[in-house]
C-alpha cells in the first residue's frame, strides 16, 4: 500500500537545496564547533565526535516527524510507516540492499587513493586539525581504530550513532523529502534528491565525490522500489562494515 499523491505536497527545487543548505549548516556546526567545544570540557576525540554527530542527527530526526505531522495524514504510526516507505519489504531487495552497499563501500575504496594524492599535493586543502580518523592522508588500520575505540571507551556509542545515523537521514531524506521531489521533478528526481544529499556531507567535503556517487545510486534505487528499508540496510551494512570487521578481528 502506498501513500496517496493527495496527502503530500511537491517541493520545490530551491526549497529542497534550501533544506539541504540548513542540514550541511547543522553538521558543520556539529563537527568544526561543537566536537571541538566538547573536546575542551574533557571528553575524548572520539566521544565528542560520536556526541556531536548524534546531536545534528537527532535534530535531523525531529525535523522528520514535525514535517509528517505537518501533512494532511492519518496520525496512526502505520500511516507514518506507509509515508515513509516502510511498510513493506521484499526478499528479493535485499539485493538491491547488498549491491547499494558494495557501490557505496568501492567508490570509497576506489577513490581512496586519488584523494590522497589531491590533498598531500593541497589540490585539495583540509581543514586544520582534522582528526587522524577521517583523514585520507593518515589511513589508520581497523586494529589501530579498534585499540583506539576500546581505550577511549566509546564502544557502547558506536550501535546507538549508528541507528540514529540511519534511522535520522533515511527517514528524513528517502521517506519525507524523496516522495515530494517525484512529485515535482518525476524521473530525475533522484538525480537532484542525491546531489543534494551528498552536499550535506560538506562538513567533509573532501570526500564528495564518493559519496556523491553513493547518493544519486541510492536515490535511484528507492525511487524505483519505493522501499525506504532497502536504502536503511544498505546504509547500516556500508557504515557498520568497518565496526563488524573489528567486532570479528
Amino acid at each position: 500500500m502506498e501513500v496517496s499523491n493527495n496527502s503530500i505536497k511537491p517541493i520545490s527545487i530551491w526549497k529542497s537545496i534550501l533544506i539541504g543548505a540548513i542540514i550541511a549548516g547543522i553538521a558543520m556546526v556539529c563537527f568544526y564547533y561543537l566536537r571541538p567545544f566538547l573536546e575542551k570540557l574533557g571528553l575524548n576525540e572520539y566521544a565528542a565526535y560520536l556526541i556531536s554527530l548524534s546531536l545534528g542527527l537527532i535534530v535531523i530526526l525531529i525535523w522528520a516527524v514535525l514535517s509528517y505531522l505537518s501533512e494532511e495524514n492519518n496520525r496512526t504510526f502505520k500511516d507514518f510507516l506507509i509515508r515513509v516507505r516502510l511498510n513493506r519489504l521484499r526478499p528479493k531487495w535485499f539485493y538491491w540492499a547488498l549491491g547499494l552497499a558494495i557501490i557505496m563501500f568501492l567508490s570509497t575504496v576506489i577513490f581512496s587513493p586519488v584523494l590522497s594524492w589531491l590533498i598531500s599535493h593541497n589540490i585539495i586543502p583540509l581543514p586544520e586539525n582534522v582528526p587522524d580518523y577521517i583523514n585520507p592522508t593518515k589511513q589508520m588500520s581497523i586494529a589501530k581504530v579498534k585499540e583506539q575505540l576500546i581505550n577511549q571507551g566509546v564502544i557502547p556509542l558506536i550501535p546507538f550513532v549508528l541507528i540514529i545515523n540511519i534511522l535520522s537521514e533515511e527517514i528524513f531524506w528517502r521517506g519525507i523529502i524523496l516522495p515530494r521531489q517525484e512529485l515535482q521533478h518525476g524521473r530525475n528526481a533522484f538525480w537532484i534528491h542525491g546531489i543534494i544529499w551528498a552536499f550535506t556531507h560538506l562538513f567533509q567535503y573532501w570526500l564528495l565525490l564518493p559519496i556523491l556517487i553513493g547518493s544519486i545510486a541510492l536515490a535511484y534505487v528507492i525511487q524505483r522500489t519505493k522501499c525506504t528499508w532497502i536504502s536503511i540496510i544498505a546504509h547500516l551494512l556500508n557504515n557498520g562494515l568497518p565496526f563488524l570487521i573489528m567486532a570479528i578481528t
